[in-house]
């Protein structure tokens, strides 16, 4: 990190379109095969096309995409030099880059230690560094409230449950629990949620969230890419709501007027672009980005 960076405060504003010519694609990164739902192969010219369409936004995922999977979700951390790499992509002309998680916004900021000039959306698109922190109203609040209750008595008897608070939501963590106990678990917070309606759902790699408002980290990458005036966007990430990122962008992209690319990190069926096996090879994508951008700069 960059000395004498501070926490995003201020509303990011267009970025400006470079002059130079980006140079060669990378080797890491993988192009889909005929199959749009298991991306695999070669992925020669992807990032360049990307270059090619600056100003470009960079969102990455934190969990299981710059930090590897912990069983304490506090305890995760982002790799050794992928915030740096980060700041590096970001002070490139016409490149703006944002962290993006489900995690509550100040949980994030802790935890990745991104300062500016990277963004943060937290809480699945809910919330964002760039904006005044907003409550939600009385019967949220009051739906909230008793989600958290819920929650306390399944944790209380199913142990190794980890609870976690965020401003319009609440998360069940079941990582390093068995099976059967986990699934149960699960079965009884998704009972919980069908007694209150306006709960989202949501499900991801052994965690459970039960939001009181609705957001999407798609709809919040799209909308902060025209907000940016960009002309591409790089979307990275490994859980289900990064998957519904990437269909967002499938869907919409285009009609914003922008070229977007997304990469799936790890194993599994997927709507991406593209895949990497893991979280290093994350850190080679994107430092073969940086090359790109950079190798023809005058």
């Amino acid at each position: 990190m960059t000395a004498g960076r501070t926490d995003q405060a201020r509303p990011p504003g267009p970025l400006g379109a470079p002059d130079q010519e980006p140079g060669r694609s990378p080797e890491q990164v993988v192009r889909p095969e005929a199959e749009p739902a298991e991306p695999s192969a070669d992925g020669t010219g992807e990032l360049l096309a990307l270059a090619r369409a600056r100003p470009l936004l960079v969102g990455v995922d934190f969990d299981g995409t710059l930090a590897p999977l912990v069983d304490d979700p506090m305890q995760a951390r982002p790799l050794p030099d992928s915030i740096a790499l980060l700041h590096a992509l970001a002070d490139v002309e016409g490149v703006a880059v944002a962290v993006v998680s489900g995690r509550e916004l100040a949980v994030l900021r802790q935890l990745s230690g991104a300062a500016e000039p990277l963004l943060l959306i937290g809480s699945h698109g809910a919330e964002a560094s760039w904006e005044q922190d907003g409550a939600p109203d009385a019967d949220a609040l009051e739906r909230l409230e008793a989600l958290a209750h819920g929650l306390e008595r399944i944790a209380g008897t199913h142990p190794g449950i980890r609870l976690e608070r965020k401003p319009t939501a609440l998360a069940m963590h079941t990582r390093g629990l068995p099976g059967d106990v986990a699934a149960d678990a699960v079965q009884a917070a998704s009972a919980l949620a069908r007694q209150h309606p306006g709960v989202h759902v949501t499900p991801g790699k052994d965690v459970l969230e039960l939001a009181v408002t609705e957001a999407g980290k798609g709809p919040a990458l799209l909308a902060l890419a025209q907000r940016l005036g960009a002309g591409s966007v790089l979307y990275l990430g490994d859980d289900v709501t990064d998957e519904r990122a990437f269909a967002h962008l499938a869907a919409h992209a285009a009609d914003a007027g922008l070229t977007s690319r997304t990469v799936k990190v790890g194993p599994g069926t997927s709507e991406a672009d593209l895949r990497v096996p893991d979280e290093p090879q994350v850190l080679a994508l994107l430092s073969d980005l940086l090359e790109v951008l950079t190798r023809d700069r005058p």
